[in-house]
């Protein structure tokens, strides 16, 4: 008798136990709410390193971004988009077999950040994550060996952002980018300005 009352116990706490989980799970699910819109801007970027030349050039970036809203203050974002940076290379490496001459360089990247976003006002939010990018334009730009200047892998980051409503600010550390004279610890850092439409 009493193992029968354990077993009819077990049973139906295993089913309780179940059935709370599914309805916790649909009420997640059910209060998430996705996002689609378009993003676009300009930027402000320049190559942190010896061979490069430490002041700002104008770029632009532009792309689409799809969040998943957890709840009125929680979202995550992911903003894929093709980003053109503008940096300068200096005189010190254009003798060297690989180095480069001297110039101003647009490299093109497609960019895919992954981002936390706190919402604190309906206006006004913070947001923080890491930052994907691939070079497109590896032809364009050649070390005086005649291999790309620009590592052609994919390169990691991290970026940093405001919204205040339409209008949105990042900023974005691009590590590992350069092949000019083996400076593997040489990065791209941009400050983006831009205004975000959603769709969806």
């Amino acid at each position: 008798m009493i193992s029968q009352i354990k077993y009819t116990v077990k049973k139906y706490s295993s089913k309780f136990l179940l059935s709370s989980v599914i309805y916790l799970t649909s009420i997640v699910i059910a209060q998430a709410q996705i996002g689609i819109g378009v993003l676009g801007g300009g930027n402000f970027s320049k190559g942190i390193g010896s061979e490069f030349r430490s002041s700002n050039r104008i770029g632009l970036q532009f792309g689409v971004f799809l969040s998943y809203e957890l709840n009125r203050y929680f979202t995550l974002q992911a903003e894929p988009g093709y980003n053109i940076s503008r940096i300068r290379t200096n005189e010190s490496t254009q003798i060297l077999p690989n180095g480069i001459g001297k110039g101003t360089r647009s490299i093109d990247y497609f960019n895919v950040p992954l981002l936390a976003k706190l919402t604190i006002t309906p206006r006004f939010a913070l947001l923080a994550g890491i930052d994907f990018s691939k070079l497109l334009n590896e032809d364009k730009h050649l070390l005086n060996n005649g291999l790309p200047a620009f590592n052609t892998s994919l390169n990691t980051g991290y970026a940093l952002g405001v919204e205040f409503g339409k209008l949105y600010v990042r900023y974005r550390r691009q590590n590992g980018f350069s092949r000019i004279n083996d400076q593997n610890d040489s990065y791209i850092q941009q400050l983006q300005v831009g205004l975000r439409f959603r769709l969806l």
